[in-house]
């Protein structure tokens, strides 16, 4: 890939910073032995060979992506000690909407009871929420005064229970960040860059439900609806070099190297692809938030939510770096330096009360 783009918020005249960051996960909790009770093809420690997964969450039948979107910035809100008519703009990262048309975000944002604001979807899959985060910090750069980025997937209604590739991956799940202007320029969101490479496109895909094949009666004999997994190998090493390569870029941008990291924070996609990267970056493992074991591949949710799990871990102080990082179909990528502020550990200590 060519170079990437950096965007450096404080450097720029308009640091930024998040104010709160809250997960939401739905209460089935759906184990290995569940999926093998269903007909999946795997046995449950295959599953936990092949993904290092042995749990996931699965949304409730009445739940849609806009209720898991809209319990997830509530939290954040209310750590924030803000409303929900303070925020000037609403983004949803989603690849499972509630419909086709019109987007998740409209729905979240009356459900919030917002004012007319902006709201809209952004897809980008395993990477949405750092495609949200950059496009919120534009915002507030440009005038916003609070963002709302959020990330929710239902992952689990297009997963075919009897695909190899894909039966014990995917959960459900949403994450929020509450995006506000800054006073440190060194601290809060201090770097974030994004790339794509279309060359990937059709490597993760639901080929049925878009303008290019709808839903018809032959879709649904191909089991079309679902997602589909052209090569996992090829998918394995595509995420493992789009989150080292984008890291490195944003790195080498900033004079750091990961020994000036002190926490990472990757996308979930699979147990092995984070001990991979892990070891291709020289990253202790004690750095590296794993999450994928309990909770499965909530798509672009796994970072809000791995980055909560961090910071209500007691493991991290003032000051820290975290480094942001995800890859997703398409494929897309993304990467950011989180510096750790005093008043985002106190918004996230308000989850104890």
């Amino acid at each position: 890939m060519k170079g990437m783009s950096v965007l450096r918020p404080g450097a720029q005249g308009r640091p930024v910073r998040l104010a709160a960051v809250a997960p939401y996960l739905p209460s089935r909790v759906v184990t290995n032995a569940d999926l093998v009770a269903a007909g999946a093809p795997l046995d449950a420690d295959e599953m936990v060979r092949l993904s290092g997964i042995r749990a996931r969450r699965f949304a409730a039948p009445d739940e849609a992506t806009s209720d898991l979107a809209l319990a997830a910035a509530r939290k954040a809100l209310t750590w924030a000690g803000r409303a929900a008519t303070d925020v000037d703009r609403l983004l949803v990262a989603t690849v499972s909407p509630d419909h086709s048309s019109p987007g998740a975000a409209c729905r979240t944002q009356t459900l919030l009871g917002m004012r007319t604001v902006p709201a809209m979807d952004i897809v980008a899959a395993c990477s949405g929420f750092l495609y949200a985060l950059d496009a919120a910090a534009r915002a507030v750069m440009t005038g916003d005064e609070a963002v709302l980025a959020v990330a929710a997937d239902v992952r689990s209604r297009f997963v075919d229970p009897l695909d190899r590739a894909t039966c014990a991956l995917f959960g459900d799940g949403a994450g929020a960040a509450l995006v506000v202007p800054g006073h440190d320029p060194d601290a809060g969101l201090v770097a974030i860059g994004l790339l794509a490479d279309g060359e990937g496109y059709a490597s993760v895909q639901v080929p049925a439900g878009g303008s290019r094949r709808p839903i018809d009666a032959a879709a649904l004999a191909d089991r079309a609806q679902y997602v589909h997994m052209r090569s996992g190998p090829q998918v394995y090493l595509a995420a493992v070099e789009g989150m080292l390569g984008t890291a490195q870029r944003l790195l080498d941008a900033l004079n750091l190297s990961f020994a000036d990291i002190d926490f990472v924070v990757p996308h979930q996609p699979n147990g092995r692809i984070l001990d991979r990267l892990a070891r291709l970056a020289g990253i202790p493992d004690e750095k590296v938030v794993k999450i994928i074991e309990d909770i499965g591949n909530i798509s672009a949710a796994t970072v809000p939510v791995a980055l909560h799990h961090l910071l209500a871990s007691g493991r991290v102080k003032v000051g820290d770096r975290l480094l942001l990082l995800a890859a997703g179909a398409g494929y897309t990528a993304g990467a950011a330096l989180l510096v750790v502020d005093a008043a985002l550990l106190c918004a996230q200590a308000r989850e104890h009360g």
